[in-house]
């Protein structure tokens, strides 16, 4: 009987210990969540790709997307869009905010990462896992499915914004 008592005690605090370190984990990652990740299936000669996802933030401080890796590319920025002349074009930029309690979407057309010097062609039905770096959550790891275009129903934009960038030789 002692001895019963004498490992529930010992458990309890070692589940206590446990919980205190995945609340302690739980106030930075946990508070940003990723949804429809998705990165553009590219043909075999092509070096680049482009990943887009929906950024959301369910804590109480605004954050900033960073940085990104990955070990399918060499590199990876993250870029913006921006409509100039009538003409859209692309540009780099040091981080993406997301609101407290808001979201962020990385869409064609609009902020997005690219994956620049491939280490293999991105195929259908591939995985990219991406390690995305915020100011405040710390790092968040997600899994990526290679598909050709976005998931049907998800992350609607501007069709005729998005033709104009794949007419202009981008590769969002």
């Amino acid at each position: 009987m002692l001895t019963v008592l004498s490992i529930s005690v010992i458990l309890s605090g070692c589940i206590k210990n446990i919980h205190q370190a995945e609340l302690h984990h739980g106030q930075t990652s946990n508070m940003i969540h990723i949804h429809n990740q998705w990165v553009r299936a590219v043909p075999p000669v092509s070096h680049i790709s482009a990943a887009y996802m929906s950024i959301i933030n369910h804590g109480s401080m605004e954050d900033q997307l960073l940085a990104v890796q990955t070990s399918a590319a060499e590199v990876v920025e993250i870029h913006g869009v921006k409509k100039e002349n009538g003409m859209m074009s692309m540009y780099p930029v040091k981080f993406v905010d997301v609101s407290a309690g808001g979201s962020q979407e990385l869409k064609p057309g609009g902020y997005h990462m690219m994956l620049i010097k491939l280490v293999k062609p991105l195929k259908v039905g591939d995985e990219v896992e991406l390690t995305l770096h915020f100011k405040n959550a710390g790092m968040v790891k997600v899994t990526a499915p290679v598909m050709v275009s976005m998931p049907k129903g998800e992350m609607k934009h501007d069709t005729k914004e998005h033709e104009s960038l794949d007419h202009a030789g981008s590769h969002d």
